[in-house]
C-alpha cells in the first residue's frame, strides 16, 4: 500500500502532471460553458404570428393566426424591447384572454409572419378608439369639412399633409370669384363618407369625403362664416408637403380682399347663427408642441 501510495503522490505532485489536468480542467470549463451558450440561444420557444395580413381595427380569430418557433434569446429581446404590460401571445388560446375580443389596433396593419404583441398590435376592442384621434396643435381647434369626393386629387390629400383653401362665390355684380383665402392648413384626418379613416385599411378602396383641418380660432371662425354666405370652399393639396414629410409651412390669410368680403356680411351674425362642423365631434389630442410660425 505504501508504495502504491508514494507512486500515486509522485504522479499528482509531477508537473507535467499538474499541467495537464490544469489544461483538461480548463478546456472542460470552456466545453460546458459554450455548450450553455450555444443551447441558449439554439432553445426554441412557440409564439402566436399572422398567417395573414391583418387590417386595423380586426377582430382576431384562430383561423388568421399560426405558431411558430423561435430562439428563445430572440424571444427574450423582443420582451425586453417593450415596458411593462406587453407580452408575445404563444399560442391561439390567449385571444380568448382578451376580455371582449382580440382586436387588431387602430393603424396597426399586423402582416403576415409578424408576431402578435399584447397591448402593442393586439388590444381589447373596448380599447380601440370609438373615434378618429389625431393631435392637433396648442392654440388650434379642428375644423370637420364636407369635400365632394370628386374633387379629392384621387385621394392625394393624407394626414399631416397641408392643403390651400380656396373661396368660390358670385359677387354683388354677378361675377364668379374664385381665389385663395387660406394657405398651409394641416389635415388631422381624413375620412370616407362612413366617417372611417380612409388609409387605415390597405385591403380596400375607400374615399375622401370629410376633411378634418387644424385652424386657429379667428380662422375657423372664418370657415364657418363663409360657409354660412354659402360660398364653396376648395381645398387644394400643397404639393410640397407631400413630397416633404418635414414640411411646415405657415397658416395664414392670403387674401385681405376675400376677408373683408365675408366679414362685410357677418358682421351682424352672432357665433350661435354659424353651422356647426359638418360631423358631431371627434375625439382630439391637443399635444404641447406649440409651433413658432404659428
Amino acid at each position: 500500500m505504501n508504495k502504491n501510495g508514494n507512486a500515486l503522490k509522485r504522479f499528482l505532485t509531477n508537473k507535467n502532471t499538474v499541467t495537464i489536468l490544469g489544461v483538461l480542467i480548463g478546456a472542460l470549463v470552456l466545453i460546458v460553458g459554450y455548450n450553455y451558450r450555444v443551447n441558449s440561444q439554439i432553445e426554441q420557444v412557440t409564439v402566436l404570428v399572422a398567417k395573414e395580413n391583418i387590417q386595423p381595427r380586426t377582430q382576431i380569430t384562430e383561423s388568421m393566426v399560426e405558431t411558430v418557433s423561435i430562439a428563445k434569446a430572440l424571444y427574450d429581446k423582443m420582451i425586453g424591447d417593450y415596458g411593462a404590460g406587453v407580452s408575445l401571445l404563444r399560442n391561439a388560446s390567449e385571444l380568448n384572454n382578451f376580455e371582449d375580443g382580440a382586436f387588431s389596433n387602430v393603424n396597426a396593419l399586423i402582416p403576415k409572419g409578424t408576431p402578435l404583441i399584447r397591448n402593442v398590435n393586439v388590444v381589447n376592442e373596448s380599447e380601440i378608439p370609438s373615434s378618429v384621434l389625431k393631435k392637433v396643435n396648442k392654440g388650434e381647434v379642428p375644423y370637420a369639412y364636407q369635400v365632394d369626393p370628386n374633387d379629392t386629387y384621387g385621394n392625394s390629400i393624407m394626414p399631416d399633409s397641408y392643403v390651400d383653401v380656396y373661396m368660390k362665390y358670385t359677387n354683388d355684380e354677378g361675377k364668379i370669384v374664385f381665389g385663395k383665402f387660406i394657405e398651409n392648413v394641416k389635415v388631422l384626418a381624413v375620412l370616407d363618407s362612413s366617417y372611417r379613416d380612409v388609409f387605415e385599411n390597405t385591403a380596400e378602396q375607400r374615399t375622401t369625403s370629410l376633411l378634418f383641418l387644424s385652424l386657429s380660432e379667428d380662422y375657423h371662425l372664418l370657415l364657418r362664416k363663409a360657409r354660412y354666405l354659402s360660398i364653396e370652399l376648395v381645398t387644394v393639396p400643397v404639393t410640397e408637403s407631400i413630397i416633404n414629410e418635414d414640411y411646415e409651412g405657415t397658416l395664414r390669410i392670403t387674401s385681405s380682399e376675400l376677408r373683408q368680403y365675408i366679414e362685410d356680411r357677418t358682421v351682424n351674425v352672432t357665433e350661435d347663427q354659424l353651422p356647426e362642423a359638418d360631423v358631431p365631434n371627434i375625439e382630439i389630442e391637443e399635444t404641447n408642441k406649440n409651433n413658432g410660425n404659428r
